[in-house]
């Protein structure tokens, strides 16, 4: 238990400051394997949305503001939360956008947290996926190594599962971004 409340607290700072989430899922699954390591790094990328709201919302407001000011297209996902509310945030969470990025936008704008970490949800199929390659890597890593006895129908199932969920993620990637393009930028005034 220590080591798991280790790993979440390493994923929530390093996460934080733009460290990918990518890294901490793939060693999940190395070290907690497919099932645990999948739900330590959901428990881990809530409590990194959960810090990163708050600090917008608290503490960075005003600079996070100054930075949209810059960037027009994240400006705009601001603006269409505020039309949009839980459906659009959950499909943001969908997308390959830096889910850090999108939790400081979100804390800096007026939403609410409940509908917030609700839509994190969203973030549970690109986790998965992440946290199967650090599993089908140690599983790899051991037939390299010929530690044990390799199943070859074993094998070949958690590799045609790798490309089941890859094949998915990117399904749910497209089927987001078709729905959030159909959102109409705000007119510009």
């Amino acid at each position: 238990l220590r080591g798991v409340l280790v790993f979440i607290g390493a994923v929530v700072l390093f996460t934080s400051v733009f460290v990918p989430d990518t890294v901490f899922a793939v060693v999940a699954g190395t070290l907690f394997g497919l099932g645990w390591g999948t739900l330590v790094v959901c428990l881990a990328s809530l409590g990194t949305a959960t810090v990163d709201f708050f600090l917008a919302r608290w503490f960075l407001r005003e600079r996070v503001r100054r930075w949209l000011a810059h960037k027009p297209r994240l400006a705009a996902i601001e603006q269409a939360v505020h039309r949009e509310g839980f459906r659009f945030q959950f499909l943001l969470r969908l997308t390959p956008l830096n889910p850090v990025t999108v939790s400081y936008v979100l804390g800096a704008s007026d939403a609410r947290f409940g509908p917030f970490l609700t839509a994190c949800l969203g973030l549970i199929p690109g986790l998965a996926v992440e946290v199967y390659f650090g599993y089908v890597a140690k599983h790899v890593a051991k037939l390299a190594g010929n530690v044990g006895h390799p199943n070859a129908g074993h094998s070949a199932l958690i590799i045609a599962g790798l490309g089941a969920c890859v094949a998915l993620l990117i399904y749910l990637t497209r089927l987001a971004h078709r729905a959030l393009a159909s959102y109409s930028p705000p007119a510009v005034r």
